[in-house]
C-alpha cells in the first residue's frame, strides 16, 4: 500500500477523540488509530498475514455465490449506510472547495471521506474498502438539487485493495450541502451502484481478487472506450459473468424509485412500465434519455432488474 506515513504519532480521529498511531497514504487520505493494537491489527490484515485475507476473500466470495445479486445487496452491511450517511457530520460541514497540497478538497469532502471509512472498516474489515473523495473545482452557479452533489464516481481495485473515489461538488455561498434536499440520498445511490461493481468484481475473480484478474475483468469494457467512449451504449454495457452497467444503473433506478415513490408504488411503475412516474422519480433513467435511445430493447430488461431490486429494499 502506497503510504507517506505510518506509525506512531498523536492524531484525531474523525469523531474527535484522540489517537496514538497514525497511517497517511500518497492521495493524502488518513487513518487515526486509538492504540498500538488497533494500529498493529489494520495493518496486520493490510500487509502482513496475506493467507488470512485470501482466505477471508475467498469465504466471502463463496457465500456471494450462493446468493442470488438482488439479495445481497439488501444486506445490512450495505443498507445501513443509508442511514449512516444521513448522520454524517459533512451535510453540515464545509463544502467550499480550495487546494489542498496538489488536489482539490473541503471539510465536506473530507469528513465524508473518513466518514465512508469508517462506515466500511466497521462493516467489512480495516482496510477493505478505502474512499476517495475529492471536490469539484467548480463551484454551483445555480441553486443545487439532489442531483448536483456528486458529480461522478468509480470503484476500482489496485494493489490487492478496493477503492471508491467520488467528486463531491464545491458550494461558495455559503450554504451547506445538508441544505441540498436528499443530498445524502444521493451519496447512498451513488456508492450502491459503486459497491454493486465490487461485487460484480468479487464474483469474477473467485475470491481471489488480483490485479491481473482486474485488467481481464475491465478488459472488454475498456476495449469499448470505457464509461466516456461507448457513448449510449454505456448504460447497456452488459457481460454476465463480468462487468455490467446494465445491471449497477437497474439497482440505481430501484433505490431512486424507492425513495422518491416508496416500494410499492415503484414496483407498480416498473411493473407497469410506466415511462412518464420513472423519467420524473429516476435521475438513472433521465440521464439514459439525455444520453441514449431510451426506446432501446435494454431498457425493459433494465425495468425487470430494477422491480427485483426493488423488491427486497
Amino acid at each position: 500500500m502506497p503510504y507517506k506515513f505510518k506509525g506512531k504519532r498523536d492524531c484525531t480521529q474523525s469523531d474527535g477523540s484522540k489517537g496514538k498511531y497514525q497511517t497517511v497514504k500518497k492521495d493524502g487520505s488518513k487513518r487515526c488509530y486509538k492504540s498500538e493494537k488497533q494500529y498493529k491489527a489494520a495493518q496486520a490484515y493490510a500487509h502482513e498475514d496475506d493467507h488470512k485475507e485470501e482466505d477471508t476473500l475467498r469465504e466471502y466470495v463463496r457465500l456471494f455465490l450462493r446468493e442470488s445479486r438482488f439479495k445481497q445487496m439488501s444486506k445490512s452491511k450495505f443498507t445501513d449506510l443509508r442511514q449512516a450517511l444521513a448522520n454524517s457530520s459533512f451535510l453540515d460541514a464545509d463544502p467550499e472547495g480550495d487546494l489542498d497540497d496538489e488536489d482539490w478538497s473541503s471539510e465536506a469532502a473530507k469528513v465524508l471521506r473518513d466518514d465512508l471509512n469508517d462506515y466500511f472498516d466497521s462493516k467489512f474489515e480495516p482496510g477493505y474498502i478505502t474512499c476517495i473523495v475529492k471536490v469539484d473545482m467548480m463551484g454551483e452557479m445555480s441553486t443545487p438539487s439532489k442531483d448536483d452533489v456528486l458529480k461522478g464516481a468509480t470503484y476500482y481495485f489496485d494493489d490487492g485493495l478496493h477503492f471508491i473515489e467520488m467528486m463531491l461538488m464545491s458550494l461558495d455561498d455559503g450554504s451547506l450541502i445538508g441544505s441540498v434536499k436528499g443530498a445524502s440520498q444521493k451519496v447512498y445511490e451513488v456508492l450502491m451502484h459503486e459497491l454493486l461493481h465490487m461485487q460484480q468484481f468479487l464474483k469474477f475473480s473467485k475470491g481471489d481478487p488480483t490485479d491481473e484478474k482486474w485488467a481481464q475483468f475491465m478488459s472488454e469494457y475498456e476495449s469499448r472506450g470505457g464509461s466516456t467512449g461507448m457513448g449510449g451504449d454505456y448504460f447497456f454495457f452488459d457481460q454476465p459473468d463480468g462487468a455490467s452497467e446494465l445491471e449497477t444503473f437497474s439497482f440505481q433506478m430501484a433505490n431512486e424509485l424507492v425513495d422518491a415513490l416508496g416500494k410499492d408504488a415503484a414496483i407498480k411503475a416498473l411493473v407497469a412500465k410506466d415511462r412518464k412516474v420513472i423519467q420524473r422519480s429516476s435521475a438513472s433513467y433521465r440521464d439514459i434519455e439525455n444520453r441514449s435511445n431510451i426506446d432501446r430493447p435494454e431498457i425493459i430488461d433494465m425495468f425487470k432488474r430494477a422491480k427485483q431490486y426493488a423488491k427486497r429494499m
